[in-house]
């Protein structure tokens, strides 16, 4: 039985090691991951371990930012510090969970459910509901594919968005090219407003990357970034005075 555990403490994965050694000697503990990036990397490139054990809380982020990348396939038992309404979250929803401090009794009912066999839901749907309680209200950062690995970029060195062909690219401060999954439509109501605005139907800029604004054809403006850009800035008509109020704000 392969076992995959995700902690960002290493003394809480250490004594959940020792736990599950004395519980379950046959178990093998495949992996140790400490993050979102690690194991969104490490469950693309290896199969699938037999058991997760996940801690919400991981040291760059919440770990149901996993689910919203990657199917996950094996069964899943979180391990958590979280409040109370996230726990009733976790009941109605029937994900098994261990509430921090972990206590032996309740690890081995943990795992006895699971070698039950006993069939629940998609995870996918268990956590839909319970990811909108606790996901960030504003996206601040994106997970990209570099290669055979993902990584994340954080959304300040984003300088702008473009749909191309119904290509979204995003391109960061040094005008580094790359492909995301989601529309420019849908990036406009995630991101955080205050740092970034949908100029026209096809480009986001971010404030923080303005060099200059210029007058443009037909009472328009034309926005300089500070990168090396290949393509222009115009903000459309319908978005003009919009665009003045964010600028200025």
């Amino acid at each position: 039985m392969n076992v995959l555990i995700v902690e960002d403490e290493i003394n809480a994965f250490e004594y959940l090691e020792r736990m599950i050694s004395k519980l379950r000697p046959s178990f093998t503990i495949t992996k140790h991951l400490d993050s979102v990036e690690d194991t969104i990397n490490w469950l693309t490139s290896n199969q699938a371990p037999d058991l997760i054990f996940l801690d919400i809380q991981l040291s760059d982020g919440i770990s149901f930012e996993i689910f919203s990348h990657i199917e996950v396939g094996s069964p899943i038992i979180f391990t958590t510090a979280y409040d109370q309404f996230a726990l009733k979250a976790f009941k109605v929803n029937s994900v098994d969970y261990l509430l921090k401090p972990i206590n032996e009794e309740d690890l081995l009912g943990a795992i006895t459910k699971f070698e039950s066999g006993n069939k629940v839901p998609p995870l996918k749907a268990q956590l839909s509901e319970l990811l909108d309680t606790v996901k960030p209200q504003k996206k601040n950062r994106f997970l990209v594919k570099r290669g055979n690995h993902f990584e994340f970029i954080n959304a300040n060195h984003i300088s702008y968005i473009n749909s191309d062909d119904s290509l979204t690219f995003l391109y960061t401060n040094e005008n580094i090219r790359h492909l995301y999954a989601k529309t420019i439509q849908d990036l406009a109501l995630s991101l955080d407003k205050k740092q970034f605005f949908q100029i026209n139907r096809k480009q986001i800029i971010n404030i923080n990357h303005i060099k200059k604004i210029h007058p443009f054809l037909n009472q328009r403006l034309k926005v300089e970034l500070n990168v090396d850009a290949s393509i222009d800035f115009i903000v459309s008509r319908s978005k003009m005075t919009e665009f003045k109020d964010w600028v200025d704000s």
